[in-house]
């Protein structure tokens, strides 16, 4: 993976990733266990924790969609590998939050995703992303 060609997202945003597809010959020997190895790089590459739960929700029965996905995944870390937190002691102590929410937005199940992140001056003190459990039935 070291000469591919990176991309500017660590999943496509389309088409979604769904639980169908062509199941891959043996998902133990690749998928799984790359997509495991990549929540230890969520301790300090929080732009990161979306792919790689979103893909771990597939991990039963991983597709050669999910395969492609995962191969995207690496070309994203090859192209960003001197990112990830950094904190800096001469920022000011200012608070900031911010939010965000993707109604109805898995094509699975129909659930949304909600997410925020607070700074204290420009280091990231907490952050999370929630897949709802109430399910979006209808808009009106």
């Amino acid at each position: 993976m070291t000469d591919a060609k990176p991309v500017l997202t660590p999943i496509p945003t389309s088409p979604p990733m769904l639980k169908s597809g062509s199941a891959l010959p043996d998902p133990t020997e690749s998928t799984v266990t790359i997509v495991g190895s990549l929540q230890y790089l969520l301790i300090t590459r929080p732009d990161l924790a979306f792919a790689v739960t979103k893909l771990s929700q597939y991990m039963h029965t991983p597709t050669v969609d999910h395969w492609n996905v995962v191969k995207r995944l690496l070309r994203y870390l090859c192209g960003t590998v001197n990112e990830g937190l950094q904190i800096h002691r001469q920022s000011p102590l200012t608070l900031h939050a911010y939010s965000d929410a993707d109604w109805a937005g898995d094509k699975d199940d129909f659930s949304s995703t909600s997410a925020y992140v607070i700074f204290l001056g420009r280091n990231p003190v907490s952050w999370s992303s929630k897949k709802q459990k109430t399910i979006a039935r209808s808009s009106s």
